[in-house]
């Protein structure tokens, strides 16, 4: 949100639109030119203009040689110009702070990002996965209650993560372990199950309730939750019966604790709370979901199942008492298990090794390997679907020696598709985002081309300003670019025949992952702007300035193999122009209407105006704004985009010839949290329209613009 007031109510203060002459600012702002010929001793010499160098005729005359700037001759002047651009100077990186061009100089570092915010009741540091500062609470303990001092009624002793808002009042203890002023009151707990000597007794395979209230962490294992200061734990004895049809059969041990809105991890002990009597341990970061087992345990035998989660709460936790079976040996590629083509195959991942590297990075689990025969070149298709467990099954299909990973998937409705596999044996690899049984079949299908657009090498050309639909529901996740692994991927050709300013803009169905990115002509892993690839929900997009003439390839990909929208806008390359004050609609600046790039800091501008997409409960005063003003002589596509801005933007359009009672026009509000920053793709109608650059929650500083004004 902008500042506490409207722009209605800002003209009813009086307030004037540009050109009018009852701006009262106009009075402190005028100024009474000196009488011709008359000299003022104090006036300051006129200020030198560092854009301007050496004398010139044209412009190959005024190459400064530095990558960062924009260089021509003014031909009024006779002078050379250089305008810097910071833009040119950005890295992927945000924590290290914002690059700058020097005249002169070049690229320079500036102060790394240190997010300070002045609160000693914060811990500030900056993200660089999201590109953003973190202000987390204050929390000692590690309970996930902030102290109490700085916000009240939360945490009375953040030194003891046993005590917070967030935890049962214990009963009988003569202490307030709830935080609410009393102690020992009516409603207050026992913990059940908390420690060895009151551990649940079992002796036979079923699913039982348990709870983590009012219990502490007490003992350790060989894996934990990601704060095992603050975590909870339950026991739970396990008299193993004998074997089925034998009783004096061995017996294996799966023991699945899941929780709704928590992290889990169970371990198996054969010493109650002696980790070193470890048999198993089951983790996966931050999953609700936890696996593990004990083989080969005779009857009789007395097993602890150690059940902690991060924070208090209900766990379900299943048992399951089998005939005991050797360790899968289909562990990496030595020995991958043969399976049929069209008959399901049962995978069960409990304690199998990460031995091969994927490019899926949701693969959490470790994997088993399996093996197909083909008899003729074919089309295959892997369908891999949860049996046991909540999470996803990962497939990786890898080449003749199982060393390289060919194709990966990680969705959970969509087969691995390879065209056109040789005759002969395959190897594939089945990992999951949590420990699950997963069903898994192989299916072949006659071979089929593949179309021109799944390769950088066959890709066809596509022409800047462009809009089209891609297909990609017959794409296999091909283009190995290092960009959205296990998505299926279409390349085009793009060439650039003079430096120009791209901007690929990328649509997805909804509740739908994406990829963009731009590449090189051998789409090698690492695109050649910003980060490499935009990734996630639609919309995304990837910007560049001055991308230098040359060969490109634009890729697009969708998890899920539906069809996506691409855009690939791209101008001749234009110098920055600096927006000054424009703090008010009275000062408002004037874009021209064939858009370009601009820049300008809200961090001396007022916060004067209120926006419909902004936080709400933010400062009273608002966050700084600068407004723009666009004057469209007929309908146009118009595309803002606000890549390379330094903080949390706030992007919004209004519609009116008179600013002060302009509307917002509908779905023309953006807030631009992390790498994005806001982004609007709008046709708009012939009519004056008002830009308020504005921060998010109350945030201000450096913004860049990209406006693009195109045919509707």
């Amino acid at each position: 949100m902008a500042g506490t007031l409207s722009l209605a109510a800002l003209l009813t203060l009086g307030v004037a639109e540009p050109g009018c002459a009852d701006d009262p600012r106009d009075l402190f702002s005028r100024t009474v030119a000196p009488d011709a010929g008359t000299a003022d001793p104090r006036s300051k010499p006129p200020k030198v203009d560092p854009t301007l160098g050496g004398p010139c005729t044209e412009d190959s005359q005024c190459n400064d040689a530095l990558a960062c700037t924009f260089d021509s001759c003014d031909r009024e002047l006779r002078r050379c110009r250089t305008i810097p651009d910071d833009s040119l100077c950005a890295d992927s990186s945000f924590c290290n702070g914002r690059e700058t061009c020097v005249l002169r100089v070049g690229c320079t570092a500036s102060a790394v990002v240190t997010c300070q915010d002045d609160d000693s009741c914060t811990l500030d540091r900056c993200v660089e996965s999201t590109k953003a500062c973190e202000h987390a609470p204050r929390d000692v303990d590690g309970d996930g209650d902030p102290d109490d001092h700085c916000v009240r009624k939360r945490d009375c002793d953040d030194l003891d993560p046993n005590v917070g808002s967030q935890r049962a009042e214990i009963c009988g203890n003569l202490r307030d372990d709830n935080c609410n002023g009393l102690v020992d009151e009516a409603g207050c707990v026992q913990p059940a199950n908390d420690v060895c000597a009151t551990a649940l007794a079992i002796s036979a395979s079923g699913t039982y309730a348990l709870s983590t209230r009012a219990t502490k962490k007490d003992y350790g294992a060989t894996c934990s939750v990601a704060t095992p200061s603050s975590a909870k734990d339950v026991v739970v004895a396990m008299r193993v019966p004998g074997g089925v049809g034998d009783p004096a059969r061995d017996v294996e041990v799966w023991v699945t604790a899941d929780v709704a809105t928590n992290e889990v991890a169970v371990a198996l002990q054969r010493t109650c709370g002696d980790a070193a009597s470890e048999l198993g341990c089951g983790h996966v970061d931050r999953s609700p979901s936890a696996r593990t087992i004990a083989r080969a345990v005779q009857p009789g035998t007395v097993l602890y199942a150690v059940v902690t989660t991060q924070t208090e709460g209900f766990a379900t936790v299943n048992v399951d008492f089998r005939a005991s079976s050797p360790k899968s040996s289909n562990e990496g590629c030595a020995a991958p298990e043969a399976v049929a083509l069209d008959a399901p195959t049962v995978v069960r991942l409990v304690d199998a090794e990460r031995d091969l590297e994927t490019d899926c990075e949701k693969a959490k689990t470790g994997e088993l390997a399996y093996s197909f025969m083909l008899a003729e070149p074919r089309d295959v298709r892997i369908f891999a679907s949860t049996l046991v467990g909540a999470g996803v099954p990962v497939v990786t299909l890898r080449d003749a020696d199982c060393t390289r990973e060919v194709r990966c998937t990680e969705s959970p409705s969509r087969p691995l598709f390879a065209r056109g596999l040789d005759a002969g044996r395959h190897v594939f690899s089945v990992a999951a985002t949590q420990p699950i049984d997963a069903s898994v079949l192989v299916t072949a299908y006659p071979p089929t081309a593949a179309p021109a657009n799944q390769s950088c090498t066959t890709a066809p050309a596509i022409e800047p300003n462009t809009t089209l639909a891609v297909d990609l529901s017959g794409h296999e996740a091909a283009l190995k670019s290092g960009c959205f692994a296990g998505g299926l991927a279409a390349a085009y050709a793009l060439t650039l025949a003079r430096a120009s300013d791209v901007l690929l803009i990328g649509r997805f169905p909804a509740n739908e992952s994406g990829s963009l990115a731009l590449h090189g002509p051998s789409c090698a892993p690492g695109g050649v702007l910003g980060d490499g690839c935009a990734v996630g929900v639609s919309p995304q997009r990837v910007s560049g300035r001055s991308v230098p003439a040359g060969d490109y390839r634009v890729v697009v990909a969708d998890e899920l193999g539906q069809t996506a929208q691409l855009s690939v806008l791209a101008r001749d390359a234009v110098p920055p122009t600096t927006v000054g004050a424009s703090d008010t609609c009275a000062a408002a600046f004037v874009l021209p209407a064939a858009g370009g790039f601009f820049t300008g800091d809200t961090s001396n501008a007022a916060a004067d105006y209120s926006a419909g997409c902004d936080a709400p409960g933010q400062p009273l005063s608002g966050a700084k704004d600068q407004i723009l003003r666009l004057d469209l002589a007929a309908s146009r596509r118009v595309v803002m985009d606000m890549t390379g801005s330094a903080f949390t933007t706030v992007l919004d359009v209004r519609k009116g010839a008179v600013c002060g009672s302009a509307i917002e026009v509908p779905g023309a509000c953006f807030v631009g949290k992390g790498s994005g920053k806001s982004f609007l793709d709008l046709t708009l109608g012939a009519g004056t329209y008002w830009l308020q650059i504005d921060g998010y929650a109350g945030e201000f500083g450096p913004w860049s613009l990209d406006v693009r004004v195109l045919p509707p």
